[in-house]
């Protein structure tokens, strides 16, 4: 038997040891890729809103502005997914609620907290129109639509003056 033969046949499997390395490295690498991946389809797509409902609403009052609501589930609902995609990313309703001024919140459904109590939010998802002074709101659960959401749902508490379907695009 030659001196390589014997080198080789010592070591497991015939690998080295850096070759193991990679290996191991490569099987992370691709865990860690699974895990990212999974871990963004559970979450959903995100608005990009506050998540602060307290903050909100004592900023509407101080400012006297009305605030706007997404109600979600964790993880996101297909019906909540279809609401962000098709209704609230929508330029002329994203322009809707630019052009009103409002205060936009993102928050997940926790039905205990004193906020879902206090709105009757027991589903998702749900989206919520609060005046400035926080008592009157306008509630609607499920989907709604890209003209029902601009026609309809901004102006349920809002000003004759709300942006409508029609106003003018800057």
């Amino acid at each position: 038997m030659n001196q390589t033969s014997e080198k080789s046949s010592g070591r497991k499997g015939g690998k080295s040891s850096s070759e193991r390395w990679v290996k191991r490295g490569f099987l992370l690498a691709l865990l860690l890729a699974v895990v990212i991946i999974g871990y963004i389809q559970f979450r959903g797509p995100q608005l990009g809103w506050s998540d602060d409902i307290e903050q909100a609403l004592s900023s509407a009052k101080a400012e006297g502005r009305y605030v706007v609501v997404f109600v979600r589930s964790f993880p996101i609902s297909d019906t909540g997914k279809w609401m962000i995609s098709g209704t609230l990313r929508r330029g002329a309703n994203r322009r809707a609620l630019e052009k009103g001024n409002f205060l936009l919140v993102e928050i997940r459904l926790d039905r205990s907290s004193d906020w879902a109590k206090k709105y009757g939010v027991t589903e998702t998802p749900t989206m919520l129109l609060i005046a400035p002074d926080g008592e009157k709101f306008h509630k609607v659960e499920g989907k709604i639509g890209e003209l029902d959401f601009r026609n309809e749902f901004l102006k349920a508490l809002t000003p004759k003056d709300a942006p409508s379907a029609n106003s003018p695009k800057p």
